[in-house]
């Protein structure tokens, strides 16, 4: 299951979405058993949550985002905010 989580989260944000939408597709369809569609479901589920956290983390930084003496600098945010 690590491993799984792991391959997961070495995607990009526009893979996992793509993937997400292929998931989604193959559900929308109708012609999968019920434990396919189950397992499909939740494969989606956690590629919906890499890409969750993926924006989650993008937004952060864009917020650390600062202007300072007319230059827009980043900041590192701390990951326990």
């Amino acid at each position: 299951m690590a491993k799984e989580k792991t391959k997961e989260n070495d995607l990009t944000f526009e893979q996992s979405l793509e993937e997400l939408e292929i998931l989604v597709d193959k559900l929308e369809r109708g012609q999968l058993t019920l434990d396919e569609s189950l397992e499909t479901f939740e494969n989606g589920m956690k590629l919906a949550r890499v890409c969750t956290q993926k924006l989650t983390k993008s937004e952060r930084k864009i917020e650390k985002l600062i202007e300072k003496n007319g230059e827009l600098r980043t900041q590192p945010f701390d990951k326990t905010e």
